[in-house]
């Protein structure tokens, strides 16, 4: 049926009906053609009537029009007689087989553009995309809305075919290539091969701009028979394997939706209005589904036939069962069924390793624990964590590290659970604590060697596990395993799936990264799972070591009654077992908090009592690192109590031990401590010299909460004697420190105090009081008398 006559037809109703049938915008139009929007809205208002032959050609570029088409529409672009405008668009000239553009379509702009730009290609041979993904994660949705938008450019045709790769029943490349044949009128022949079959298909295709969209394949040879040889056309296919073996073929990994893309997918399902009302509650979902597209329309999906639940119902029952897929399922789409089919296609040996990492945490992993769940060496390890990565159940962040988004880890577990058995799974499990604790040991004699784990290493000993080059190598090994190593603590402390003696063991030694980072909370938190895995054991040693750990958490936390009840008791378990090193240490600990707390003299003479009985029970032992931190102690209190020359003598004979002993974060530690007294003596320039010295050995350690002590100290001494500009130079520096590697909220009081005395000094009052508010923020609920100290400074209000 026509509209409009010939007459009455014009440049701008042809541009504009030509571009929306394109399914393009303005736009987007001027972005493909190389003019600007506002070239092309004047044409479509007609406000440039007869457009110069280059903006012509351009258009019809663009466009994708060919043949006739191309001809009409060059023709009324420069004013002669065409045909009728039609009332639809233009019939195509080939089939147009793509399935419907999903109408609620959300998110993947970048994705989008990329995947567009890579199949426009240079007009040189057959352009071949594969857009690869897990299950669930869009690629058909986004291959095929793509597909949509491009179709303009394929005027001979779109092919698709759904290749069933990931599932039983996939579909031969023969039975694609009749199907193909037979829309462009094609019959297949008696005893036709797949590769005459093939031969045929790419005759019928030459000449021919084709867009051929193969979905959910298996692997390259189930491709390759079925691309088109020609230039001008292009293939579109999507597969839950990455295909490397695909020559020519530029890949588009597809992976969850951006947070509020996938926010903005379930509001459309769900509708916008309930979840507008309930931000929290949908947030929750949607991180309850990994942003993952199928997951999120099925929870969507869920919500929109039960109008009677709220967002936060759903929610609610989604954490509930977080460690299975059950809430995940809707009609026949589930997001289990969707990982069960890449899993299905796996090899035996990656599918146990597949299961097997259900043990691990869910956070990134390393070749040598995947090595150790499955029983098998690292090489062997790598490539079955790579076939994985292929199949898109894993991902690989970076060289050699891998990990599960928490979907797949909750079918992981799944399999865990139904196919691996109990005696099995039980197995791998105990060889990852028996590597992880292994391992630990020789981390933790890098970060604290003049002490030592409290067990011998035959009493861990594991092949996998290897020494660290020192104390940096050590500490990227906790930084990068610690999410892991902390929940698998919590589940050892949760069940007794690990071995009583190993669990105990591992939970002794990995507590020493929180104390070593000032991580106050997580060492609270270790070390009460600690004890509870000692004590599960009967390991009484070692339960006395995790009670002291607690101790000083808590002390360091300003909980003091806490504190107290449990050093008490770890000091009853080493004397009961005649453990004289264990007791000096614990009377140390004690010494320390009654320092802390210490403000009159009586409070100074009863922590005296406790670090001098200390120092004898340590020199006793004949235990070095032992003696340097009861020395080192006493030497804080006797500066605090205004004795400098008894502090002296007691720091400097904790230095030279230190330094007789390597123990070069004790040594660090003790030359601050003797800077700060030194200059309290009136030695401004040896107090300078033993602080550069602390700072120079905790920079070679990479301590950087020993730096940031340092530096603070540094800080104070050229405080007290004059040089206010260098100590807020320093001050700064420690603060910058801090707010980069954290630390104790306590340090970083002590630093914002420093710092504002020095900012006062100079004059520059209205900083200083800045930076003590703050410092009072942190420590009002903390420790009183500091807060008071603070207060002070501030004046009144």
């Amino acid at each position: 049926m026509e509209t409009d006559s010939p007459a009455t037809t014009t440049f701008a109703q042809v541009l504009a009906h030509t571009r929306a049938a394109a399914g393009l915008t303005q736009e987007e139009l001027a972005e493909r053609a190389e003019l600007s929007v506002r070239a092309v809205s004047n044409l479509e208002r007609g406000e440039a009537s007869r457009p110069r032959r280059g903006t012509i050609d351009r258009l019809v570029a663009a466009l994708g029009l060919t043949g006739g088409d191309a001809r009409r529409f060059t023709d009324i672009a420069r004013g002669r007689p065409a045909a009728a405008l039609p009332d639809g668009p233009p019939e195509p000239a080939g089939p147009a087989q793509l399935p419907t553009d999903l109408p609620d379509f959300t998110g993947r702009t970048g994705e989008s553009a990329r995947l567009a730009e890579l199949l426009s290609g240079d007009g040189t041979g057959v352009r071949i995309v594969v857009v690869g993904g897990g299950g669930g994660v869009g690629k058909t949705a986004l291959a095929v809305r793509v597909a949509h938008r491009l179709r303009h450019r394929f005027p001979d045709g779109q092919l698709y075919v759904d290749l069933a790769g990931s599932r039983d029943a996939e579909v031969a490349p023969a039975t694609a290539l009749a199907a193909f044949l037979s829309a462009y009128g094609g019959e297949p022949r008696e005893g036709e091969d797949t590769a005459r079959r093939a031969a045929r298909y790419r005759s019928v295709l030459a000449g021919r701009r084709v867009l051929v969209v193969l979905d959910d394949a298996r692997d390259a040879a189930q491709v390759r028979p079925l691309l088109p040889a020609g230039a001008g056309s292009a293939v579109l296919v999507t597969s839950r394997n990455r295909l490397p073996d695909l020559a020519g073929a530029r890949h588009l990994i597809v992976g969850e939706l951006a947070a509020g893309d996938a926010t903005d997918l379930f509001a459309r399902i769900a509708g916008p209005d309930r979840v507008a009302r309930e931000a929290e509650a949908t947030a929750r979902v949607v991180a309850a589904c990994d942003r993952l597209p199928l997951a999120v329309r099925i929870a969507g999906a869920r919500l929109a036939v039960r109008p009677e639940w709220s967002v936060a119902a759903l929610a609610d029952r989604l954490a509930a069962a977080r460690g299975t897929l059950d809430e995940l399922r809707a009609g026949d789409l589930a997001v289990r069924s969707s990982f069960r089919l890449s899993y299905d296609r796996l090899t035996m040996s990656s599918a146990r390793m597949f299961a097997l990492l259900g043990h691990w945490p869910g956070h990134d992993l390393g070749v040598p624990a995947a090595a150790a769940l499955a029983g098998t060496d690292e090489p062997t390890a790598e490539r079955l964590l790579e076939l994985l990565v292929d199949a898109h159940l894993l991902e690989s962040p970076a060289p050699a590290r891998y990990r599960q988004h928490d979907l797949l880890h909750a079918f992981a577990g799944e399999l865990l659970a139904g196919e691996i058995g109990a005696d099995a799974s039980r197995e791998a499990l105990t060889r990852l604590f028996s590597y992880l604790t292994a391992t630990a040991y020789e981390a933790d004699l890098a970060l604290w060697p003049a002490s030592g784990p409290p067990f011998p290493a035959e009493s861990v000993a594991d092949p996998r596990a290897a020494p660290f080059t020192g104390y940096e190598a050590a500490m990227r090994w906790y930084a990068a395993e610690w999410p892991a190593l902390d929940a698998l603590l919590r589940k050892a402390s949760a069940d007794d799936s690990v071995p009583a003696a190993l669990a105990a063991r591992f939970a002794a030694l990995v507590t020493l990264f929180p104390f070593v980072r000032e991580d106050l909370v997580g060492l609270e938190r270790g070390s009460r799972h600690a004890a509870t895995l000692a004590e599960r054991a009967g390991d009484h040693l070692l339960a006395a070591n995790a009670h002291k750990r607690l101790g000083f958490a808590l002390a360091q936390l300003h909980r003091t009654d806490e504190a107290a009840e449990h050093q008490e008791r770890a000091l009853a378990a080493f004397r009961a077992a005649g453990d004289l090193e264990g007791e000096a240490g614990m009377l140390n600990s004690i010494g320390r908090r009654l320092l802390t707390d210490a403000h009159t003299t009586p409070g100074y003479d009863v922590a005296r009592r406790y670090l001098r009985d200390g120092l004898a029970a340590a020199r006793a032992t004949g235990r070095g690192s032992a003696q340097v931190t009861a020395l080192g102690n006493l030497g804080r209190l006797e500066h605090r109590a205004g004795r400098y020359v008894e502090a002296h003598e007691y720091l400097t004979e904790a230095l030279a031990l230190s330094r007789k002993l390597g123990a070069r974060q004790l040594e660090a530690a003790v030359a601050g401590s003797l800077g700060t007294v030194l200059a309290a003596l009136g030695r401004p320039a040896e107090a300078v010299g033993r602080h550069d010295h602390a700072l120079r050995v905790s920079r070679a350690l990479c301590d950087r909460s020993g730096e940031v002590v340092a530096l603070r100290e540094l800080a104070e001494t050229y405080r007290v004697t004059g040089r206010a500009d260098r100590a807020a130079e320093y001050a700064g520096q420690a603060l910058d420190l801090h707010r980069e590697y954290g630390g104790s909220d306590d340090s970083g009081a002590a630093v914002l105090v420093t710092l504002g005395r020095a900012l006062a000094a100079l004059g520059r009052t209205g900083e200083a009081r800045e930076h003590w508010s703050r410092a009072l923020s942190t420590l009002a609920d903390r420790d009183p008398a500091a807060a008071d100290e603070v207060r002070g400074l501030l004046g009144p209000a």
